[in-house]
């Protein structure tokens, strides 16, 4: 027990180090955040993952609310119950204390050892020998996909897939029967859960599912046949491996199911909740699905990974590089290969193959009609864009296997013909070396092709060739004995790193902390004049991070998965092609052919354009134009100023005012219909209605309501009526507002389809309105009685047995 620890202790140590070569750009800057070389650090990073952190401080810090629902962004959105929130995951919660700009990218290193250990103690439970497992924890820590990704600042997908390797652990200790499987195994997958963006951990759980069901039927056609299969599983002994039987296997995977199901029901009935009202509720076309697949020329990849370019420059299948980037380096892939084919019999090596293979199989999405079949026939396949995504767990498979290639080196030491082996490799080497270098000299270490176009690219085969060399090499050495077989081991996990390192350190680049902007002009003047109204302004002129953190209310926020109510209010307000971009705040408005009535109905008072050319627009005064500096610049780059040009509405509508009039709206039209509708809408003399829930006479007439109190989860509206009407509000419709008068409940309907209307009598009112997450109460009671089950069951596990259950000694077929 203490000499496994030990060794687990020194693993940790060493992948501490391996870690810390692959993120060199900020281990010698560790006050930076972390990013690509891409758009000039501008990565899912810098424009929404420290905004949605340093949220999470705000909320708690200025109003002492968890982060329920954001006002700041989108004329309001559902903070918990956004998909990538991820409010529960532990991980996060050091963002409720500390500045987000100087934690995330240490939290993404922290996230990459993690998974690094695991696939380390996952080699362990697969049998392989220290050396193996830990290049197994090298591989998959520094693998090109993954630091692609971290580049690229995909927060949520970086910290679930950490827990990948641990998932498979926990699906090990099923297999064997272990008490413990259950309650880790179903800890482990709810963690990688609450990381949200849950895409990968949906293909990981259809596979495992796929895979636990076909060895149950394996196992159980063996027991029933009552073959003896003693041997197969194990790699460096002859005892069989312990199995729990089929039935138990099943058993087990059905209660971790039913726990996950319980603990992570906080998260997943509001987000079920969001999805449903979201722009993909539907599914993502299969049309456009294309772009995020790999073809065929992506295989060029697993060669070069630059091929198509680096990630600033890149023209290859998939649109990003981040996103279909099929490497996973060459002497890692060849390790791979030879770890399937030396342990072929093996089981596990079996089930990594077969899902690695699915997997890129996979990601080439429509191209090839195996993913067209699934997304027809599985549930829920449909709901995701870019298969490219399923590399994720290619990645893993290859790091895996290629411990299993590395524990092929102790295999071949022990073999009975190990000089007629040597002979045979020396003579391999040689003819490799020989042909390599003929090569070399003929081509200078490069392909050239020009795809049929006037570019050229080229295929770098340096890494490539001293893949190759290195294998023959390594297991030239280890023809001789054991120790030569260690020192092979080794090599290979050195020239392991110093390839994935090189690739890391071409692909991240570092922003220093000191260069992001403090108050600007813009800021200063919103926060003196824009009140209760909010503000159309890009992600470059004012980004998240910094509207939240000044509490300034702006039209323009970047959320993935926006709300359809939103989307149609924007295709109404906004005609033109690139709306969604806009709205995401990476595209400028058209004033020109925007809807100035809908822009008033938002609430809109002032309107900042990246420009320096002075614009005539009816309805708008130029107010103010200067420069601002970049929001940040890269290190060893110079922060650029941006032009800007203030426009302010000569007659926008308050966030919340009172009318009467009313016209029925058939909100269950098509989408076009939908659009047109709201289109023709004239605020201030109408509001669109399913239903009209006052009685008939006189209404009120328009006029002002006023916020006096507004807190993120909190409104207090003060309303004073002569006759019967509706409070309309220029906030976003969504489930989970209350409104309440005194003790009286009051209804909340949807307003132009997309906003808010709260009927009210004739009178003075003091409205309250408060958010509770739709679905959040019934998935608290649940995921506390889950988490109380899962602890008494956790306990009883690591309590010793009164008598060992029975067990099959079924191996691998």
């Amino acid at each position: 027990m203490k000499s496994r620890l030990y060794q687990n202790l020194i693993a940790a140590l060493l992948l501490t180090i391996a870690t810390g070569v692959c993120f060199l750009p900020l281990v010698s800057q560790p006050a930076d955040v972390l990013v690509g070389p891409q758009s000039q650090g501008y990565n899912d990073t810098t424009s929404q993952f420290i905004a949605f952190k340093s949220y999470q401080k705000i909320c708690w810090e200025q109003f002492q609310q968890l982060p329920y629902w954001n006002p700041y962004s989108l004329l309001g959105m559902p903070w918990l119950g956004t998909p990538q929130s991820s409010l529960f995951y532990p991980g996060n919660w050091l963002f409720f204390f500390t500045n987000a700009v100087n934690a995330i990218s240490w939290s993404l290193v922290l996230h990459h050892w993690w998974a690094g250990l695991g696939a380390f103690l996952l080699g362990r439970k697969y049998k392989l020998s220290f050396f193996s497992a830990l290049l197994s924890g090298i591989v998959f820590l520094a693998a090109p996909y993954f630091l692609a990704k971290t580049g690229e600042g995909h927060f949520t997908s970086v910290t679930q897939i950490s827990w990948f390797p641990w998932i498979l652990y926990g699906y090990e200790l099923l297999r064997e029967g272990s008490r413990k499987a259950v309650p880790l195994l179903a800890i482990f997958i709810s963690l990688s859960f609450f990381c949200g963006h849950v895409q990968e951990l949906y293909y990981l759980l259809l596979f495992l599912s796929l895979s636990l069901t076909i060895e149950c039927l394996v196992d159980f056609m063996l027991q029933k046949r009552q073959i003896s299969t003693k041997g197969q599983e194990e790699i460096t002994s002859d005892s069989p491996v312990k199995m729990s039987t089929p039935g138990t296997r099943f058993k087990g995977w059905i209660l971790v199911s039913l726990f996950v199901a319980g603990l992570v029901a906080i998260d997943l009935i509001p987000v079920f909740i969001y999805t449903k009202q979201a722009v993909r509720a539907s599914g993502i076309d299969m049309a456009a699905l294309y772009q995020g697949s790999l073809n065929r020329y992506s295989l060029l990849q697993l060669i070069d990974p630059f091929v198509w370019g680096h990630p600033d420059h890149y023209q290859g299948p998939g649109q990003f590089y981040w996103e279909a980037l099929c490497s996973f380096g060459c002497l890692p892939l060849l390790l791979a290969l030879l770890g399937t084919g030396v342990f072929f019999r093996n089981r596990n090596v079996i089930r990594l193959t077969l899902i690695g293979l699915a997997a890129l199989l996979l990601a080439f999405g429509p191209h090839l009609p195996f993913y067209t079949l699934c997304y027809n026939l599985i549930p829920g396949f449909s709901m995701f864009r870019l298969p490219v995504r399923l590399l994720w767990l290619c990645s893993l498979a290859v790091a895996m296997l290629a411990g299993f290639g590395c524990e092929s080196l102790f295999r071949l030491s022990q073999s009975q013909h190990r000089k007629l082996l040597r002979l045979i490799i020396g003579i391999g080497l040689t003819a490799v070396l020989l042909l390599m270098g003929y090569q070399l000299f003929q081509s200078q270490g490069e392909i050239t092709f020009n795809m049929g176009t006037k570019q050229t690219f080229r295929i770098q085969l340096a890494w490539f060739f001293a893949a190759i060399t290195t294998v023959f090499i390594t297991l030239f050495l280890a023809s001789f004995s054991r120790k030569s077989a260690i020192a092979g081991t080794l090599l290979l996990s050195l020239i392991c790193t110093w390839e994935l390192s090189t690739h890391a350190h071409q692909i991240l680049r570092t922003v220093p902390q000191n260069s992001f902007r403090g108050e600007t002009k813009l800021i200063t003047f919103l926060k003196a004049n824009l009140g209760e109204h909010r503000v159309l302004v890009n992600q470059k002129l004012l980004s998240d991070r910094e509207a939240w953190q000044h509490q300034i209310m702006k039209i323009q926020g970047y959320d993935p998965v926006p709300l359809t109510r939103l989307g149609v209010l924007a295709a109404a307000a906004f005609p033109q092609p690139d709306a969604a971009a806009m709205m995401a705040g990476f595209k400028s408005p058209d004033l020109l052919t925007a809807r100035k009535p809908l822009l008033d109905l938002m609430s809109i008072k002032y309107v900042i354009l990246q420009t320096d050319q002075k614009q005539e627009i009816e309805g708008w005064k130029t107010i103010d134009q200067g420069t601002i500096p970049e929001e940040f610049h890269l290190q060893n780059s110079t922060q650029q100023q941006l032009p800007y040009l203030i426009l302010e509405n000569l007659n926008p509508l308050p966030r919340a005012y009172l009318t009467g009039d009313i016209k029925l709206f058939n909100a269950n039209q098509p989408g076009q219909k939908i659009v047109a509708a709201i289109s023709g809408v004239q605020p201030r003399n109408e509001v669109l209605l399913q239903q009209d829930v006052l009685p008939r006479g006189k209404r009120q007439a328009f006029s002002v309501a006023t916020i006096s109190h507004a807190t993120p989860n909190q409104l207090t509206i003060e309303a004073s009526l002569t006759s019967p009407g509706y409070l309309v509000m220029s906030d976003i419709y969504y489930p989970g507002w209350i409104a309440r008068t005194g003790s009286q409940d009051l209804p909340v309907l949807p307003a132009d389809y997309s906003l808010r209307a709260i009927p009210l009598p004739p009178g003075k009112h003091q409205i309250e309105l408060s958010y509770i997450p739709p679905g959040f109460q019934i998935g608290r009671i649940i995921s506390i009685t889950a988490l109380v089950l899962l602890l008494i069951q956790l306990l009883g596990a690591f309590r010793k047995p009164h008598s060992k259950p029975p067990v099959s000694t079924v191996a691998a077929p």
